[in-house]
């Protein structure tokens, strides 16, 4: 039997009389890259928002590992595993690089309840963030406050935080949006190098990067998912084709 990293079964997210996502089922095994594409308003940030636990299914279960987390919050499914970036950087801006990354790791360890010392005096935390500033590149900047970094720099760093909590589970959302093609090649080869010991789900606008990432593509329209393939699949699929057709593609 597969083992689903991340499963969703039977969705349906509705807002009033409005269902952003319709009978939606999602299953992504263990260390697969699946990418979600589809129009403007498919449900493809409603149905990533399901997954992470930053909204509650009106029906339908998501399963994290094996274990049914249908009701539990985004926060404790961060501790089992689960991490994801946003659409828009969610860093402390006003704060160094290094300062970001050292709340990270002491949210995994505890240390962010010993209020009455600097987080950088905690055990290794200081030489931590700095191990993971080096893996990311990054270190130059560990002292420059975040907001000071170019955009392109936030979004490592985002996906820098999300990696530090050792997930088993990454959920991307929209990683290369808004970059330039030069920084979007670097942090598509930096996903791309991810060990396969980590399950990624990415919604991604720019074609070219998810069917480069990705192993496996669903397309969703009008909140249903209508086809599901590898990247070659994907992009021969005549109601795919149909679904585009006219449109950008979002993310």
């Amino acid at each position: 039997m597969t083992e689903y990293a991340i499963a969703g079964e039977n969705l349906t997210m509705q807002f009033g009389a409005f269902r952003a996502n319709d009978d939606v089922t999602l299953k992504v095994p263990a260390g697969e890259r699946r990418a979600l594409i589809g129009p403007n308003g498919a449900g493809k940030s409603t149905l990533f928002n399901l997954l992470a636990g930053q909204l509650r299914p009106t029906e339908g279960t998501v399963s994290l590992l094996g274990r049914n987390v249908t009701r539990l919050p985004a926060h404790r499914r961060a501790r089992l595993g689960l991490a994801r970036t946003f659409q828009l950087t969610d860093l402390l801006d006003e704060l160094s690089v290094r300062q970001n990354v050292e709340l990270t790791l002491a949210a995994q360890t505890g240390a962010h309840r010993v209020f009455w010392r600097p987080l950088g005096s905690v055990g290794r935390l200081a030489a931590q963030a700095m191990e993971v500033l080096e893996e990311w590149d990054l270190a130059a900047f560990a002292d420059r406050a975040v907001r000071e970094l170019a955009y392109g720099q936030q979004r490592v760093l985002e996906i820098a935080l999300a990696m530090s909590r050792e997930p088993q589970v990454l959920l991307l959302d929209e990683p290369t949006a808004g970059l330039s093609p030069a920084d979007a090649h670097r942090l598509t080869s930096l996903v791309a190098a991810l060990p396969r010991t980590i399950t990624v789900v990415m919604i991604e606008h720019d074609m070219e990067v998810a069917f480069t990432l990705s192993d496996q593509v669903s397309v969703l329209q009008q909140g249903r998912v209508i086809a599901e393939g590898t990247p070659d699949e994907v992009s021969t699929d005549n109601r795919v084709l149909e679904a585009y057709l006219g449109e950008a593609a979002d993310a």
